[in-house]
């Protein structure tokens, strides 16, 4: 009998000692891992180049900066930061060779956009022939060398009048240049100003004034307005193929929707005096007005975003909560398509 007593109080406090010690142990592993990818999108618009995305040092961020300065800056104007330096983003090989892709920028005439969402590279815009694009895909190949997928959206072709963006052909890199850069914080977010003064936070430069023009908005592309009805169309396609989505219970936009956006505004460009209505869409969860004052605190980030780039659209935000689903199913996927962002061209019914 004292033997099995024994027995049991020793198997007592092992059952003990094991609830005590694995609550310890479980989670620390998951919590010390990474939880954001890195990213990175630079683009030619409007006069400007603007850089986003979240890198994993400063040594990056600042490598890149200098070589945006020192290719771009006698002639685009501004060229504005909106990277951000995260301690929680792995490092990765691809970051420290950044700055060797910025040049290819210089060789198009069109849209030039270089984005890489942590496992492709995606390079887009028109050059002027074969040759051209066969010096920027040669140009991208050390990126790709690092593990990244090349998808190469290239558009070969003349430039149509008065929509050149290239800049003064690149300089070549010199290590004893000095370059005076005014880094954004990494957390403060981003305010543009009206493109006659300087945007900040922004790199700091000083052009030439013989190759500037006299304002950002005489080098804004010119053309013809495209038609309701083939606006509405293109804008129902980008969004059909991708979505803006936010951060939980909130009006921020996540990384992986700014392709989307950038998407948008070039559509929207074409047709700078339409009216836009952004309506904002949410589940069925939640009270009706709380969901009501979501979608239209969401759909006014929007309107900001679009406006801060320059388009100069009438844009008016309605926020429909959860009155006009896409789906009633339950499953995830489909809540998901309900929590949207719509744009139509007043006027303009569903296409």
């Amino acid at each position: 009998m004292k033997s099995a007593a024994i027995v049991a109080v020793g198997i007592i406090a092992l059952a003990l000692l094991a609830l005590l010690c694995l609550p310890r142990h479980g989670p620390s592993s998951i919590a010390s891992g990474p939880v954001t990818p890195a990213n990175f999108h630079a683009r030619v618009e409007h006069g400007m180049l603007i850089l986003r995305g979240s890198l994993p040092n400063e040594t990056s961020k600042v490598a890149v900066l200098q070589r945006a300065q020192e290719l771009y800056g006698a002639t685009v104007g501004f060229v504005v930061d909106e990277l951000t330096v995260d301690p929680r983003v792995t490092p990765v090989a691809w970051a420290d060779n950044l700055s060797h892709v910025l040049p290819v920028l210089g060789h198009m005439t069109e849209r030039g956009s270089i984005m890489i969402d942590g496992h492709t590279i995606v390079v887009s815009g028109q050059v002027d022939g074969d040759r051209a694009k066969a010096a920027v895909l040669q140009a991208i190949a050390p990126l790709a060398r690092t593990g990244l997928a090349l998808e190469d959206r290239i558009m070969t072709g003349p430039s149509k009048p008065g929509r050149t963006l290239k800049p003064s052909p690149p300089i070549a890199p010199s290590p004893k240049t000095s370059v005076s850069v005014v880094a954004s914080s990494t957390k403060a977010p981003f305010h543009e100003a009206p493109m006659q003064k300087m945007p900040s936070p922004v790199v700091a430069l000083t052009p030439k004034a013989s190759t500037l023009p006299a304002s950002p908005h005489q080098a804004a592309p010119t053309s013809t307005d495209t038609s309701p009805a083939s606006l509405q169309t293109k804008l129902n396609q980008i969004l059909a193929r991708s979505s803006i989505e936010f951060e939980s219970k909130g009006t921020t936009m996540t990384h992986s929707s700014l392709a989307t956006l950038d998407q948008l505004i070039a559509a929207l460009r074409e047709s700078p005096g339409t009216a836009i209505e952004i309506g904002g869409h949410t589940d069925k969860y939640g009270g009706s007005e709380y969901n009501i004052q979501l979608s239209r605190r969401r759909a006014n980030a929007v309107r900001r975003h679009l406006s801060k780039h320059g388009l100069t659209n009438q844009f008016t935000t309605v926020g429909y909560g959860a009155s006009q689903p896409v789906s009633d199913a339950e499953n995830r996927a489909s809540l998901k398509r309900n929590r949207r962002i719509e744009l139509r061209v007043k006027g303009q019914s569903d296409l």
